[in-house]
């Protein structure tokens, strides 16, 4: 896909996605529901990412060979503070789990519906799971181990774009289980489910950072 298409679909995505995040956070604090609070949250992680997206796209389409170590930079910065992110949600959750509060489960719950939708929406934008994919060109431009030049080709992957993508794709899955959470509880009586949520969409971005800065370290250090 053309690099300049990337960019402005990434720029909708961006805004789309903090309104959303915004959104999920206010309704989040003052209905009490930590699982979309959580959710909320998550989504900045994936602003964060877009942003990150965003600007390796502006400097790709000028420096198309060095942009390596500038994304793993970046990737490196955001994931230290997402990773501090993911602390404060697990500890707000587990301490909501002792000292619950009631919860406005009929206002979350319509929240947390719009804001599948929203990364839905975003998924369309993105432009499925093709979008990431780039032209392809001959064997010698990308396998120099094999010697000589071969008439086969090979189709390339821009892993900034495709990390967007799924950065999505996780927020959806955290989103559907604040629905279920809420729904239990608003139905069930099932109410502790709402913090266990929380902690569990903490972990989700605590895991997402120390896989980023597994993978960004060890470009930044040339392993």
């Amino acid at each position: 896909m053309n690099n300049k298409v990337l960019q402005k679909r990434t720029i909708i995505v961006i805004l789309i996605t903090a309104l959303m995040m915004l959104a999920e956070i206010y309704y989040g604090i003052t209905s009490h529901s930590m699982a979309l609070t959580a959710d909320g949250f998550h989504m900045g992680t994936h602003v964060v990412a877009f942003g990150i997206t965003l600007i390796v796209c502006f400097i790709a389409a000028k420096f198309q060979d060095k942009t390596e170590k500038l994304n793993a930079l970046g990737g490196y910065t955001s994931a230290i503070l997402l990773g501090f992110t993911s602390i404060g949600i697990i500890w707000e959750s587990v301490e909501r789990f002792f000292n619950p509060l009631l919860i406005g489960f009929s206002e979350a719950i319509w929240v947390a519906i719009i804001g599948l939708v929203v990364n839905l929406l975003c998924i369309y934008i993105m432009g499925g799971d093709k979008s990431w994919h780039i032209h392809k060109h001959s064997c010698c431009d990308c396998c120099p181990s094999h010697g000589e030049c071969s008439e086969h080709e090979h189709e390339k992957e821009n892993l900034n774009y495709k990390a967007a993508y799924l950065h999505i794709l996780a927020d959806i899955l955290t989103s559907v289980l604040a629905i279920c959470a809420l729904l239990l509880g608003k139905y069930f009586g099932l109410a502790f489910l709402d913090p266990i949520i929380g902690v569990f969409g903490g972990f989700v971005i605590a895991k997402w950072s120390f896989s980023l800065l597994k993978s960004s370290s060890k470009i930044l250090l040339d392993f």
